[in-house]
């Protein structure tokens, strides 16, 4: 099974994602992690740079790197997916909300998906924390923030793109998480609701 962590900056993607991991395993099933961007490899430092180092890209040309990273995995999501459960603390959806929001059409971004055989995940388990409390959250992070972290207007915005994506279940199945409540209940209820 392929299933993704999704939601706004602040969201807990990342604590869930790595809650979630270890429920399961304690459960003794096989699960492993995959985190978008990885920076560390290919063109994930060119998307660190954009982040972080304010490296300006065009919304056409954010997409392609973003996007670049799910199709080089494709091979090896579609074979470990047969035999274990993959959690990805974000993918191909987050580009569909923040890289829309930059001007890239949904079709466009839709039509790629498929000619470009992009997994498709078993679910989508979509974070849904009030804006406010997701930016709070992130202040009080010890980490750098990156220019999205930074930018409440767009995190904001990214609500409500988010919010279309769940309500139209465009793409995948979207799941609508409360993620207002405490860590371990919203690692539980993911858990309680998997495929």
């Amino acid at each position: 099974m392929f299933i993704v962590i999704e939601g706004i900056d602040g969201a807990g993607c990342e604590t869930q994602a790595k809650n979630l991991l270890k429920m399961i395993q304690d459960n003794g099933k096989k699960a492993s992690l995959i985190k978008y961007p990885d920076y560390e490899r290919n063109v994930g430092r060119l998307i660190k740079e954009f982040l972080y180092q304010n490296k300006n890209l065009t919304a056409q040309q954010q997409f392609l790197l973003y996007t670049l990273q799910f199709i080089m995995d494709a091979t090896m999501i579609a074979e470990k997916r047969k035999n274990e459960i993959i959690i990805a603390d974000r993918y191909f959806t987050t580009t569909l909300c923040y890289q829309t929001l930059e001007g890239i059409p949904f079709p466009m971004a839709l039509d790629f998906a498929q000619n470009f055989n992009i997994e498709l995940p078993d679910a989508v388990y979509y974070l849904n924390v009030d804006p406010d409390i997701a930016i709070k959250r992130k202040g009080t992070e010890a980490k750098e923030k990156n220019r999205r972290e930074k930018d409440f207007d767009f995190i904001r915005k990214t609500y409500d793109q988010y919010n279309k994506l769940v309500q139209d279940q465009i793409w995948a199945k979207w799941i609508n998480i409360d993620g207002n409540q405490g860590i371990e209940e919203i690692t539980k209820d993911i858990y309680n609701i998997l495929p």
